[in-house]
């Protein structure tokens, strides 16, 4: 998802209007408007300022340009070397194998991941919460 997609949807979950954002963060409601359709770029440092007024991280807003299976596959292989993130022997998931160099945070982050899922599977996380939490990584 691009990152103006990613501010718009931040923004409305938080019930903000354009011009709110631009005023918490020190623009014109024009200036949101043309970051969040496209047609301007964010700066890093803007990014920055804009994450911290919707309350979400900075990689919440991020586009990774993943807008294809394949394009998502590309990452995935990015991410074995310096991550350990391979595929598992049947094909049907991934695991992350221990010798490379992330491969410890990238552990408990997925362990973080999975427990976060099993409380919104069990009821004890709305959906919201865990939107929340998602965009807080």
């Amino acid at each position: 998802m691009a990152t103006g997609d990613n501010i718009r949807r931040h923004r409305k979950a938080k019930g903000f209007t354009q011009a709110q954002l631009a005023d918490a963060v020190g623009l014109t409601e024009g200036a949101i408007r043309h970051y969040e359709s496209g047609i301007r770029a964010v700066k890093p440092e803007l990014l920055e300022k804009i994450a911290k007024a919707l309350g979400v991280s900075e990689g919440a807003l991020k586009d990774y340009g993943v807008e294809t299976s394949r394009d998502l596959m590309a990452l995935l292989l990015q991410l074995e070397e310096g991550y350990g993130l391979v595929p598992s022997e049947d094909g049907t998931g991934l695991t992350v194998d221990p010798g490379a160099p992330h491969a410890p945070k990238l552990a408990q982050s997925i362990k973080t991941w999975a427990e976060k899922r099993a409380e919104l599977e069990r009821g004890e996380l709305d959906g919201a919460a865990y939107a929340d939490w998602k965009a807080s990584i």
